[in-house]
């Protein structure tokens, strides 16, 4: 029963903060999981699987670019040519990262999110593949 509820109320959580409609279908999530680069790109997931950071939604920008807004057990991932690329996590403060990518590899950040002063305040980071992986068991791809 406690596994059947978990998606269930996750489900729920997304369609109450508004942003259960900008989620990627099943399929396109299953094979955006399957960490395979484009050839000649880079590839670059920023997951954020905090539950309890649900109530909020974070703006995220890559190289000066709007992409959208992460919730609470979602994620982005991006196909971008090789070099440096500035990626910025923006709430009550800017938490920028900049990564130099390498065509043919794959780069996974983290979106830490705490409570602020009158905003969550959030921070990125890179991680290892095996951390990626387990936390994008449990996350969602933003269309």
């Amino acid at each position: 029963m406690r596994s059947m509820s978990t998606p269930l109320l996750l489900t729920l959580l997304l369609v109450l903060s508004g942003c259960a409609a900008s989620l990627a279908n099943p399929d396109t999530d299953a094979r955006a999981k399957l960490l395979r680069p484009t050839e000649g790109k880079s590839l670059i997931y920023v997951f954020r699987n905090q539950p309890s950071s649900a109530p909020w939604l974070i703006g995220m920008s890559l190289d000066g670019q709007d992409m959208g807004s992460t919730a609470a057990n979602t994620y982005f991932r991006w196909s971008v040519e090789p070099g440096q690329h500035i990626l910025i996590s923006h709430s009550e403060n800017a938490a920028p990262l900049v990564l130099v990518t390498e065509p043919g590899k794959i780069y996974y950040v983290w979106q830490d999110v705490t409570v602020g002063f009158f905003r969550p305040h959030t921070d990125l980071r890179e991680v290892d593949r095996t951390t990626a992986e387990v936390a994008l068991r449990t996350c969602y791809l933003r269309s």
